[in-house]
């Protein structure tokens, strides 16, 4: 049960590193439309950056269960 314990912890701070990363690298929208909801493409298609933001939004759901199965663990 360790194990499993060690494997899940790494597993949390691989994603949260690569999470925080892919953050970081995206570009920022541009326009003062955009910060308060004036854009209505939110899930259209935006080339690499719609994949990178694709790619954030299933790590963010992967950091979330796996936060969340750490209360099934007790130290």
């Amino acid at each position: 049960m360790e194990i499993l314990q060690n494997i899940l912890i790494f597993l949390y701070i691989a994603v949260a590193g690569f999470l925080v990363y892919l953050v970081l690298s995206q570009e920022p929208k541009q326009g003062a439309g955009d910060m308060f909801g004036g854009s209505t493409d939110l899930f259209s298609t935006r080339g690499v950056t719609g994949g990178l933001y694709r790619i954030t939004v299933v790590l963010g759901a992967i950091f979330v269960i796996l936060a969340f199965s750490f209360r099934f663990f007790n130290r």
